[in-house]
């Protein structure tokens, strides 16, 4: 009989985590019910083509309506502590999630706390050991398994087009560090606070990883708003994020 987990973020607004574990996992060989709770139109129920269910809502609501036989909660893991865990907030992530299932994304924060994440879940089921668990995660991503889990549910052209289901907004602008630096992290209350700042439907895209070292002529973000008010108001919070050495 084929294990059915439920997946949940413990973060508001939530990661790109588990939006790109669900697919993942339902390549793995369990059943998937993640929670996903804004901008996304999904077919509610194809589990039976992909072992993927999405469902609308986030969390204790969005708890009790998960049909599983265990729900993990999904927040910034111990392995990957400079949130986000991946580089986006906001619409962005869906385009993060699309480059990693198609291979444009390994290495980064989201390919290790996937793959990280995704082995503990498997082996913590008992459906594999540790390594064995390693291995099916790995290959879910590399035979492009999970991709097509993630396609059966949002369709196939998506994955060269993420903005069909997605679209970033028009007004977009690069944030630039306040002086020359290196990078330590960014601090998660402001960064939400900025996300907020730029209103529904906006993101905050290309964050740079730790250690990146600044300059006038290199963008540590990208923040995608309806109207240049939003953008203004959003990049005062960004740098405020923005933890430099």
């Amino acid at each position: 009989m084929t294990t059915t987990i439920g997946l949940l973020s413990t973060e508001q607004p939530p990661t790109a985590l588990v939006l790109a574990l669900a697919p993942v996992l339902a390549a793995s060989g369990v059943q998937v019910i993640a929670a996903v709770d804004d901008f996304l139109g999904f077919d509610i129920d194809r589990r039976a083509a992909a072992g993927l269910m999405l469902i609308p809502g986030s969390g204790a609501s969005a708890a009790e309506r998960i049909p599983a036989e265990r729900v993990f909660w999904i927040g910034e893991p111990p392995f990957t502590p400079t949130p986000p865990v991946g580089r986006t907030l906001g619409k962005a992530r869906f385009h993060e999630v699309v480059g990693l299932l198609n291979g444009h994304a390994n290495g980064g924060t989201l390919h290790r706390a996937v793959q990280e994440t995704g082995s503990f879940i498997l082996s913590g089921l008992r459906i594999f050991d540790q390594t064995s668990a390693a291995y099916a995660i790995d290959g879910a991503l590399k035979s492009g398994t999970a991709a097509e889990r993630f396609a059966a549910v949002f369709g196939h052209e998506v994955m060269s087009d993420p903005g069909l289901r997605a679209p970033l907004p028009a007004t977009r602008r690069d944030v630039i560090a306040p002086r020359r630096a290196k990078v330590s992290g960014w601090s998660a209350g402001p960064l939400r606070a900025a996300l907020n700042a730029l209103g529904n439907g906006g993101a905050i895209g290309r964050l740079v990883p730790p250690g990146t070292a600044t300059g006038p002529r290199k963008p540590v973000a990208r923040l995608y708003a309806t109207d240049p008010e939003q953008v203004d108001a959003a990049q005062s919070l960004l740098v405020d994020a923005l933890v430099l050495e």
